[in-house]
């Protein structure tokens, strides 16, 4: 007796069979979720349909994807030529500051900077040139391991990042920057919990930390 397998094999080595014996396609029929039968052929047909919508929709989701990074770059072009512009470290932090918000709707930003001792600048909502034991080890705390941080906070800590009143949980992204004599954190916030999360990439934002860093070691 041959087995349901042996028959299976047989068909797979054998995909004419039923090109060779198409009278035995008006015999065979599937059940369909309708309950009614179908032919073998309507089967494979639908099962074709059913591929093609999937791999319609997997290269859809490229597309979108490939659509976002090209407007991801644009946006980070403009704030890089922008920030090229920067006169002095005032100039920079108010113009990175600006970019953000309007180009990437970050709600806030801020340029933490660890003994940059710069005698013409204050610590700001924008700008913290002398950071803090207390906003140090904070940010450390979110990084632990990791090399960036993107993710949910409580309202004290989102308060502590930014000084701007925050009352609500929200969540935020922290960069560090690495340039030679420069040591810091590019920090961007949002009081909506799922504006930044833990699956995000950060490659934009570390891209443009590091145009930062580099532009703060010339303005140095």
């Amino acid at each position: 007796m041959i087995d349901a397998q042996a028959v299976a094999d047989y068909l797979k080595t054998h995909p004419d069979f039923f090109q060779k014996h198409s009278d035995l396609l008006l015999e065979l029929s599937l059940p369909h979720a309708s309950g009614k039968a179908v032919s073998l052929l309507e089967r494979q047909m639908l099962l074709m349909r059913e591929r093609l919508a999937d791999r319609e929709d997997h290269l859809e989701d490229l597309l979108d994807t490939a659509r976002h990074n090209d407007m991801q770059l644009s946006r980070v072009r403009r704030l890089v030529l922008a920030l090229l512009e920067a006169d002095d470290l005032n100039d920079l932090v108010v113009t990175l500051s600006e970019q953000l918000r309007n180009s990437f709707g970050t709600s806030h930003s801020r340029l933490v900077l660890v003994d940059y001792g710069s005698a013409d600048t204050v610590n700001t909502s924008q700008l913290v040139t002398q950071a803090d034991n207390g906003l140090t080890a904070l940010i450390q705390a979110l990084l632990q391991r990791s090399r960036t941080f993107c993710g949910e906070v409580t309202a004290e800590q989102l308060e502590h990042l930014f000084e701007f009143g925050m009352v609500s949980d929200g969540s935020v992204a922290v960069i560090p920057l690495s340039q030679d004599d420069i040591k810091g954190y590019l920090l961007l916030g949002s009081e909506n919990p799922d504006y930044f999360r833990a699956e995000m990439g950060t490659e934009f934002a570390a891209y443009v930390a590091d145009v930062v860093a580099r532009l703060l070691h010339h303005l140095r």
